[in-house]
């Protein structure tokens, strides 16, 4: 994804377009509850992994997206 996003921003740079990705990793999502583990087996577990000691929410995913589409980000590009 990096690769891809630093080519995409290269290439699209003269037309105004910024080229960022979101990559955050295990988020707390309905697709939780579908697993054969329970969802508090895989919390702890997932949890273990992240440093924050916690899952991403979709909201948190949300204002990334937002803050990457709007006006504010306008000097980022070809990040991840």
């Amino acid at each position: 994804m990096r690769s891809y996003a630093r080519t995409w921003a290269a290439e699209f740079k003269d037309r105004g377009i910024r080229v960022n990705v979101l990559n955050p990793g295990v988020t707390d999502t309905p697709i939780l509850d579908s697993r054969s583990a329970t969802r508090e087996e895989l919390m702890n577990m997932y949890q273990s992994m992240v440093p924050i000691g916690r899952l991403a929410r979709a909201e948190e995913m949300a204002s990334a997206a937002l803050f990457l589409a709007s006006d504010q980000s306008s000097y980022v590009t070809a990040q991840i």
